[in-house]
């Protein structure tokens, strides 16, 4: 077998290194469209999706059984429940003003990376909570399909009831 190629059970797996290289921050403006593009794709595809099961559970065309619902609402729920969390957590800590020094590059730096971290259109912190308000409309489709279908099932037991039969 050729040197480097295959295994004899004996090599020992190659071991890699990654380095990183700090972003300056004309490197950092210069993703910020992209980066911001992409962040208002997915916020509207979520919403779109959001809107469409909000349709659906509201057109009665969503059907789950009680016990389906109940474990996919915990689901949405416990997502939504960390992605406050981890809002709660960071938005402080975003917010904090990185300390560059006291010169008017350092502090345009540090206003910058603020900015990117919590501003108001734009912001990793915004994006972050536009997540928890898409997963809490879900939550609250799933539980209003839910109840709809409990009280459907309550009222096709009370009418077999009425006529006699047992459900």
């Amino acid at each position: 077998m050729a040197e480097g190629t295959g295994t004899t059970g004996t090599e020992t797996p190659a071991v890699t290194t990654a380095t990183t290289t700090p972003i300056t921050a004309e490197q950092l403006a210069a993703v910020k469209p992209v980066l911001q593009q992409q962040m208002l794709v997915d916020k509207a595809e979520a919403s779109h999706a959001a809107a469409k099961l909000d349709q659906a559970a509201d057109n009665g065309k969503l059907t789950l059984d009680v016990d389906a619902a109940d474990a996919l609402i915990k689901a949405v729920d416990d997502a939504r429940d960390q992605v406050m969390d981890l809002w709660e957590r960071t938005s402080k800590q975003l917010a904090t003003p990185l300390q560059f020094g006291e010169n008017p590059v350092a502090k345009a730096i540090s206003a910058r990376f603020s900015e990117l971290a919590v501003g108001e259109e734009s912001g990793a912190a915004k994006a972050l909570f536009d997540l928890f308000k898409v997963l809490d409309d879900i939550s609250n489709a799933l539980s209003r399909n839910r109840d709809s279908t409990r009280d459907a099932d309550e009222q096709a037991e009370e009418a077999m009831k009425k006529a006699g039969g047992s459900w």
